[in-house]
């Protein structure tokens, strides 16, 4: 299955782009709540970046606030003075005489039409003032009415919701006055936020949005008003306020539901204590001025108080009732309203997004560039739908394209990276058997760095060549499988030990190991040669373990190791033949390394450091310098050491008049360097081949001094 998906990962992220494309079409999924919801988001966003508009100066807002029924903000003796205010302080309701008052005293002022934003559905006092003074004013005044729901009233199913329309008592229609009720209703979305509604509507339409537990009855109902059948005969508040200030029919958009251009948040449109008209110093006074703020205005009289519940959600957040019947009757005014793109543009649009998306992921190679385009083309579609928004008072459905740009762009470039990484793996896996890890994951990881390499180039490296004494002799007497099998152990743990050091094994010469830090990739000079020398730490405390366990192994022998390291500066290149090439370092660097190693077999011991690693490491491991050598073919002594442990163990206690007889000897006091080697011997406690060999170089020193410009070095002959 896995080979299957490397070689059609196109197909199977066309498959996934069209699969996404078929479920943003599908109910299934477009009507659930978490899509609804972010499809709700999406549209208020775009009514906050379009920004905020100036209210309508034809609308006014007189508004029933808390301070209303307390009255505590006005003087006792503005309350004695106004039969009204004295009504306002009765229990809630208040008597319908109070909304009388209310309507005279705008309409006195010159209003020109008054909107009531309240069903005054039940009976109580007053309601015959009230009937008498709306039946006067009946061309410039309006009430609400509602719907209310109904189990099964009308579509005769218990399982069905149905409505039901809740008006003004009868006391306060009498004959000739019917056409001063209006719906007051919002429609919010199914999110809960009032977005869009209905100038007219009729109670089948209302029946039909809430039938939907019955499909067959939806469907029914929506075939019978697509007829005609049943027409919409019952306006909304603003719809009648709308035509009585105009004086003619006013034409809403078309469609069942519009969306409202809400030109801002609560307070867009700023509303004036009801009580405050009834005070003879307050009327006079700005904001009222005596009447002059309304006259000719569409006064809306409406719930502000918190007690009413009237708050709605809105794109801008929560508003009062009272204010976004303000705005929809400004919208219906001035026909600012939003159209919703139709269903074939929608389509189209979404479709485009899927295929653009297809293109960028199938037909760009590059990961960063294709999350580039990808972003590109999310930001086109916001920016896009956010013009059709300002501009063109267009609303698209933004969730469906953006859906399956997200959805295919997302699993297009996470599925491509995660073959990518198996692949990867997997070329890993091989290349690790036959070339350094280090330079397999160059190769694949690195490949501008790897090319650079490939062309050659200095750099300063630590070498650790790592040798088995007397294999050669071994080989003559052993049997091949067994000391094959043995050396697999060997070479298993010793090469173990470059790999997590981070070093990188160039080649295996015979039984030779050649490792290499610096040449791939470095981590400093200094980090470098500390992961040679502790990587000869560790060969040298895992050949002692394997020593161990050998010893009771008829078919395996006891190996003796000689381990060469130094820091130089080398050539880093691919070197070969064309048909046999070989990522490789050489120079004088690399044949000290080979030198060091050959010489620990004249020193006697198991390791040998040249200088520049010393130097690189001297503060986190314990050194012993053992001669100034001057190797074949070169003319200038180096220092070389041998490496006794890490810094977690201390000095040993000889190492000091060692190293003083090492100055001695140098600075010609061949005599007294020779009791310091003596004595150093002693604390060692048996032989030891350095101080018995500078012993050697002091007694022979001294019966045949050297030259004057002799520097106490050592030429090592062999190689």
């Amino acid at each position: 299955m896995v080979k299957s998906l490397i070689h059609r990962p196109k197909w199977i992220v066309a498959a996934v782009g069209i699969l996404l494309f078929w479920l943003a079409q599908t109910a299934w999924l477009t009507e659930t709540g978490l899509w609804q919801k972010a499809e709700g988001i999406s549209i208020d966003l775009r009514y906050q970046f379009r920004g905020q508009d100036l209210p309508d100066p034809n609308i006014k807002i007189i508004g029933l606030n808390t301070t209303s029924f307390q009255l505590d903000s006005l003087a006792p003796e503005e309350i004695a003075a106004s039969p009204t205010l004295q009504k306002m302080q009765q229990p809630w309701p208040w008597d319908r005489s109070v909304y009388a008052a209310i309507l005279e005293k705008l309409m006195h002022a010159g209003a020109k039409v008054v909107l009531f934003d309240f069903v005054f559905a039940s009976e109580t006092g007053g309601d015959d003032v009230f009937a008498q003074a709306l039946a006067k004013y009946r061309d410039r005044v309006v009430i609400g009415e509602m719907f209310a729901d109904e189990q099964g009233v009308i579509t005769g199913s218990h399982d069905s919701l149905s409505k039901k329309l809740v008006g003004p008592n009868p006391r306060l229609l009498p004959s000739g006055t019917d056409s001063i009720s209006g719906l007051v209703s919002l429609w919010p979305d199914p999110d809960d936020v009032a977005r869009r509604g209905r100038y007219r509507t009729s109670v089948m339409r209302e029946v039909a949005d809430k039938s939907g537990i019955d499909p067959r009855i939806t469907q029914r109902l929506g075939q019978q008003l697509s007829a005609g059948k049943f027409p919409d005969d019952l306006p909304h508040i603003t719809a009648l306020a709308a035509e009585k200030f105009q004086g003619r029919i006013v034409t809403p958009p078309p469609g069942p539901k519009v969306f409202f251009s809400f030109q801002g948040p609560a307070d867009t449109y700023r509303h004036w204590p009801v009580e405050n008209m009834f005070v003879d110093s307050l009327w006079q006074r700005p904001p009222f001025a005596g009447g002059l703020a309304v006259s000719n205005k569409i006064v809306i009289v409406g719930p502000m108080a918190e007690v009413f519940h009237d708050n709605h959600v809105t794109p801008f957040g929560d508003t009062p009732g009272p204010e976004i019947q303000a705005q929809m009757l400004s919208a219906l005014l001035h026909g600012r309203w939003l159209s919703a793109a139709s269903a074939s543009v929608n389509f189209a649009i979404t479709l485009g997004a899927t295929l653009l998306t297809l293109l960028i992921c199938l037909g760009i190679p590059q990961a960063l560039t294709k999350a580039a385009a990808l972003i590109g083309a999310i930001v086109a579609l916001l920016a896009g739908s956010q013009l059709a928004f300002t501009h063109a008072h267009t609303v698209i459905t933004l969730m469906p394209p953006l859906f399956c740009l997200l959805g295919t762009g997302s699993f297009g470039v996470i599925f491509e990276y995660s073959l990518e990484q198996f692949e990867r793996r997997r070329y890993r896996s091989l290349l690790d058997r036959y070339v350094s890890k280090n330079v397999a994951q160059t190769i694949l990881e690195d490949r501008r760095s790897f090319v650079e390499a490939l062309k050659g180039r200095k750099q300063p490296v630590t070498v650790l060549f790592s040798d088995i004494r007397g294999f050669t002799t071994m080989t003559e007497s052993a049997d091949a499988g067994k000391l094959v099998a043995q050396l697999n152990e060997y070479f298993g743990d010793m090469v173990g030990s470059v790999l997590q050091n981070e070093g990188t094994l160039q080649k295996f010469i015979g039984d030779a190991i050649m490792a290499v830090w610096g040449d791939t990739h470095s981590r400093g000079m200094a980090q470098d040669a500390q992961g040679a020398v502790t990587t000869a730490l560790q060969m040298r405390a895992a050949l002692a373990k394997m020593n161990a366990a050998w010893q009771h192994a008829p078919d395996r022998r006891k190996l003796a190791i000689g381990i060469g390291i130094n820091h130089g500066e080398v050539i880093v290149g691919n070197i070969g033949h064309p048909q046999r090439m070989e990522f490789t370092v050489l120079g004088d660097g690399v044949n000290l390394a080979a030198r060091l190693e050959s010489a620990t077999k004249q020193f006697h011991t198991d390791i040998l450091v040249g200088e520049q690693a010393e130097k690189l490491t001297r503060e986190q491991f314990v050194y012993r310098t053992v001669d100034l050598l001057t190797v074949k073919g070169k003319t200038k002594p180096v220092e070389v050491f041998t490496l006794l442990s890490d810094r977690s163990q201390p000095p040993p206690v000889w190492l000091a008049a060692y190293h003083e007889g090492i100055h001695l000897y140098r600075g010609r006091k061949f005599a007294e360097a020779g009791v310091r080697f003596q004595q150093a011997q002693e604390q060692i406690g048996g032989d030891d081949f350095l101080c018995e060999m500078y012993r050697s170089r002091c007694e022979a020193c001294q019966l045949s001094p050297p030259p004057e410009n002799w520097d106490g070095s050592f030429t090592l002959a062999e190689k």
